[in-house]
């Protein structure tokens, strides 16, 4: 409104006053063209930035002051033409931005979605990592259980048939004291019948990790040993261990956590006592039943 009453006013100037130039009908009619085309860009898309306005509309007024003079319109004319260009791109612009909004924001929630599951995939599969080794563990512990069943059974059967067999003449031959008892010892150490009783040898690294302290699966091959030895009958049980790379107080403490371990497995502490590892091999443990014979 403001551009048309500008050339309203400029054509009634230079038809009302003599001497002053006319305006070229051509100029006049650009001078109207442009005006409508601004007219539609405000009635047609989003409103028009503050700033971009303001520069039309000088630009109009200039049209409109040098409608008179056409070089100089031209140049006002360009000046139009090049900001209305301007308009265009800016809400072209605009509108690419606002289809690409919504595809943003699916991008975005789908990446949000994709590292949720990548998060519970994660977790199922810590899951049934968890699931399978506590299944191989039960499965492993229930063998053994199975196998040491099979193994009592095997020495009960044995003690039965002793106990229904004449006495044994001075003369006759019979089997070391550790027969019975020791072929189940086999299955956790090494089991050799001497002279000062039965030597019941284990590797250190068996029984202890790095330090001073039993190992889970040395625990076990104690708690094993000791419900074997309970089927046995001995006078002292002497527990020995190798001098360690740690020095000899080292063996003294891992040959005390033995012993402390023999007993709290129900082997009678009245039985148990330390000996010196001198003369084992390196990294050995020793459990050595002195007059070891079968519990009737």
């Amino acid at each position: 409104m403001r551009a048309r009453h500008l050339i309203a006013a400029a054509l009634l100037v230079a038809l009302a006053l003599p001497g002053v130039a006319l305006a070229d009908a051509t100029t006049t009619h650009a001078l109207r063209q442009a005006l409508q085309r601004l007219q539609e860009a405000q009635r047609s898309g989003p409103p028009i930035p503050p700033a971009t306005l303001s520069g039309l509309h000088d630009s109009i007024q200039r049209m409109t002051r040098d409608q008179v003079d056409p070089p100089l319109f031209r140049v006002d004319q360009a000046i139009f033409d090049a900001r209305m260009a301007g308009l265009r791109e800016e809400r072209h612009q605009a509108d690419q931005q606002g289809s690409l909004y919504p595809l943003q924001n699916q991008v975005r929630s789908l990446t949000r979605q994709y590292q949720s599951l990548q998060t519970e995939y994660a977790n199922l599969r810590a899951q049934l990592a968890n699931k399978t080794m506590s299944g191989a563990q039960t499965q492993h512990l229930q063998a053994e259980i199975q196998q040491q069943k099979q193994l009592l059974q095997q020495e009960e059967h044995r003690l039965a048939g002793l106990a229904g067999q004449p006495s044994a003449t001075p003369n006759s031959t019979t089997a070391p004291p550790a027969a019975g008892y020791g072929k189940a010892l086999t299955v956790y150490a090494q089991v050799r019948a001497a002279s000062d009783g039965v030597h019941v040898t284990m590797p250190v690294d068996s029984l202890f990790g790095s330090d001073n302290r039993l190992s889970a699966d040395g625990a076990q091959r104690l708690r094993a040993i000791s419900g074997i030895l309970k089927q046995a009958s001995v006078s002292e049980i002497l527990v020995r261990v190798s001098p360690q790379p740690l020095g000899a107080n080292a063996a003294t403490q891992r040959a005390e956590t033995i012993l402390r371990t023999l007993r709290r497995d129900g082997i009678p502490g009245q039985v148990l006592a330390l000996a010196t590892g001198a003369g084992l091999s390196t990294g050995v443990a020793e459990l050595l039943l002195v007059n070891a014979s079968q519990t009737p």
